[in-house]
């Protein structure tokens, strides 16, 4: 009957000893804090332009290009700019190139914020030889322009449109 006393009470002990070490360790004169550490998630906004650029018209022989610019990023941005190049040919000549270059500064966007940005079209800078230069206009949008927020991807910033040159 030994044996299986001396066998109960090793199990016991064992079992005591096990509870023991999953107890947190108390004392009145030791207070231990666990250093926490910031995860940094590299949240950044996502600037990029929310559907297509749209063609309207404001008065007779002004032409206006409207493009709708969205945080979609879980922070806001900082301040940035969205720019226009204006690209045609003004003869069949690779040399007749011409480009004109318009920007707007925009606000700081909050994340899922948008802002609506109007460009005039300057159709009385915009001329061809025709019918040999370009018979359109093509229009390329960049928003963050220069860059200065960093995003998720800048991939996503641009969109064109081709218009028709009237003079």
């Amino acid at each position: 009957m030994r044996p299986i006393f001396l066998l109960i009470t090793l199990f016991y002990c064992a079992i005591q000893s096990l509870q023991a070490q999953s107890q947190p360790i108390q004392s009145p004169r030791l207070a231990v804090q666990p250093k926490v550490r910031a995860v940094d998630l590299s949240l950044k906004p996502e600037l990029n332009f929310n559907g297509e650029p749209q063609q309207i018209y404001r008065a007779p022989q002004s032409r206006v290009v409207l493009l709708t610019v969205r945080n979609t990023g879980p922070i806001a941005t900082g301040n940035f700019s969205v720019e226009v190049i204006y690209n045609w040919r003004v003869d069949h000549e690779s040399f007749s190139a011409q480009s004109l270059k318009r920007t707007q500064n925009i606000s700081a966007l909050a994340a899922g914020q948008q802002v609506q940005v109007e460009f005039v079209v300057p159709d009385n800078l915009i001329h061809r030889n025709a019918p040999y230069g370009s018979a359109n206009v093509t229009l390329s949008f960049k928003v963050d322009a220069t860059g200065v927020v960093a995003e998720m991807s800048e991939s996503n910033n641009t969109a064109s449109l081709s218009l028709p040159i009237l003079n």
